[in-house]
């Protein structure tokens, strides 16, 4: 007994599966609007999204974005072709997560708004 309730402790908060929308805010651009599924696992002190966008209701990889806390934030960081590094930032609001994704020249490109997706329960009288 006490070792489940060591385990359930050691959970984190926001590993799981998380969904919602990814916005461009920079138009025209090579940005798209997309609808985005986050799979969030723990990483060393941090967590890992690997990020996915659905094109005709199939999952199409992104890729992976290491995020750290900072403050009340998670922060992370991607390169572009050029070697930029534009600044992901992420708020967490219980089971939503607002994102924000500002370029190396500081404009604001991408609002991301997901929410966690939960399993679904037992039906009644199940």
């Amino acid at each position: 007994m006490i070792a489940l309730v060591l385990v359930l402790a050691a959970v984190s908060p926001l590993t799981g599966s998380w969904e919602g929308t990814s916005l461009c805010q920079v138009r025209p651009s090579p940005c798209h609007d997309e609808h985005v599924v986050y799979r969030i696992a723990a990483l060393g002190d941090g967590y890992r999204i690997a990020a996915y966008k659905l094109v005709a209701g199939k999952r199409d990889y992104m890729g992976d974005l290491d995020l750290a806390w900072a403050g009340r934030r998670l922060v992370g960081s991607t390169r572009d072709r050029s070697g930029q590094a534009s600044r992901w930032t992420f708020t967490v609001a219980g089971d939503h997560l607002s994102g924000r994704l500002v370029t190396p020249d500081g404009r604001l490109y991408r609002k991301i708004e997901v929410d966690r997706r939960r399993a679904p329960g037992p039906r009644p009288g199940s």
